[in-house]
């Protein structure tokens, strides 16, 4: 409950018994992420005030992921630099097609219908450990298509305005004390976004178009294949439902280039933008495997081998980010609640956002932080309950266990072998574990009170 009130207790709905009503619905979701509203609550009641908090007129998402940015801004305050990792996903209600309130979002013609979620992930530079949600947008796609030209529409009437309006947002709230890095893929490839690069606000971002030279008949990735390598680096690749972990052998070229605006623009007189370009390639990959392949563009520098190692490793981090949609997608199970309108789902995607960040976070600090005691994470019921547990015993020590070792002992419950060539525990095992921790915590409390 102490980690709830400290993400949910400054929300302002204009009545507090709401804020409450917010911290204890929090709570108990986190205590059984995986699982219907009714299974997740103690009673009927309960259930009963959990449909009412969401389909109070008072509640939005902007209060509910206000009140995270907060504490998330709290975290970072004496952070001297940030990643922020935009990415978009789909909350997909198709199968409910009594939904009020949704839109397509699939191809034209395609039954499918839901919202979208773009978001704004903290990580920190230091083993990207997920800090929380900074900026959010939720929108529902007309059910009629506009069916003018997207190339020759105005940025404002473009979805992909999202990307401009979140990187103004982030620079609004993080304090000038704290440079941002934002990090995004191939969709954030367009020229208004480098345009916003300023001297405490980089870009890292995953090149989409081959772009043409400024003052030069030469384009992008022409010119960087040609720049000698400037090393060999290894990462590891997480697994996916198409491929395991693995580790990739990539060679790393790079080029500072000033690139020349959009042809289609040339009337909105915009001016060149140089930026350093790296080409990264992966050499002997697995057989059948798809090959790393990483064309960024970035305002760090990357002259030298150990300026672009950093880029690259800040880069892989953006894989948090479709981790945090993963927990909320498969973890949390959101595409699955049953709330009739879309609005009612866009408050409960919110909750549940804050469940799912503290999921993803936890995963990660017991790798970046493995010798802090793990109450920098868990609560004192939660690791006496994990112990006895363990270690088959009422009795538990004074002292609690580093958050390395409970971490490992969390995703043991959620089946994870702990083998030697399994590796450090992923978000999938580490979910179901902390799932099953809730229930064992719920019973701790009640033969410990």
């Amino acid at each position: 409950m102490i980690w709830a009130v400290r993400e949910c207790g400054s929300a302002s709905f204009g009545d507090r018994r709401l804020t409450r009503r917010m911290i204890s619905l929090v709570a108990a979701l986190a205590e059984h992420p995986n699982v219907s509203i009714p299974e997740a609550l103690d009673s009927w009641a309960d259930v009963k005030a959990a449909y009412r908090f969401f389909d109070n007129k008072k509640v939005t998402p902007d209060p509910i992921f206000g009140a995270h940015r907060e504490a998330t801004l709290e975290r970072i305050k004496d952070q001297p630099v940030i990643l922020a990792i935009q990415d978009t996903t789909v909350l997909d209600y198709s199968s409910h097609p009594n939904t009020k309130g949704v839109g397509p979002i699939g191809q034209t013609g395609l039954p499918l219908s839901g919202f979208f979620l773009h978001a704004c992930l903290a990580v920190s530079p230091e083993g990207g450990v997920p800090l929380g949600i900074l900026a959010h947008h939720l929108w529902v796609r007309p059910l009629e298509p506009n069916e003018s030209d997207q190339k020759y529409r105005p940025l404002e009437d473009k979805e992909s305005v999202r990307w401009i309006n979140m990187t103004k947002k982030v620079a609004e709230i993080v304090p000038p004390s704290t440079r941002v890095v934002m990090i995004g893929d191939r969709e954030s490839d367009f020229y208004d976004l480098l345009l916003l690069a300023n001297s405490n606000h980089d870009f890292l971002i995953r090149a989409r178009w081959n772009r043409r030279l400024a003052q030069s008949e030469e384009h992008l990735w022409d010119t960087v294949e040609k720049a000698p390598p400037l090393g060999l680096a290894i990462i590891d690749v997480p697994r996916n439902d198409n491929r395991p972990t693995r580790k990739a052998t990539l060679s790393v070229r790079a080029a500072t280039v000033t690139l020349e605006p959009p042809a289609s623009r040339k009337k909105e007189n915009l001016p060149a933008v140089t930026v350093n370009a790296l080409l990264i390639k992966e050499l002997l990959p697995p057989e059948g495997a798809k090959p790393i392949e990483w064309r960024l563009l970035t305002t760090l520098p990357a002259a030298t081998f150990d300026d672009a190692l950093q880029c690259l490793t800040w880069y892989t981090y953006r894989w948090r980010i479709e981790q945090y949609f993963f927990i909320l997608k498969s973890g949390c199970q959101v595409e699955e609640l049953q709330l009739e309108t879309q609005e009612r789902l866009a408050n409960a995607a919110a909750v549940y956002s804050i469940v799912a960040v503290r999921l993803l976070s936890l995963t990660y600090q017991a790798r970046q932080s493995p010798d802090a005691p793990c109450t920098v994470a868990l609560s004192d019921s939660e690791w006496k309950a994990l112990y006895a547990v363990t270690h088959k015993t009422t009795i538990v020590p004074e002292t609690p266990p580093d958050l390395k070792t409970a971490v490992l002992w969390i995703a043991k419950l959620g089946g994870f072998l702990g083998r030697k060539r399994d590796g450090q525990p992923g978000v999938k095992t580490i979910w179901r574990g902390f799932r099953y921790l809730q229930s064992l915590t719920t019973m701790w409390n009640l033969f410990h009170t």
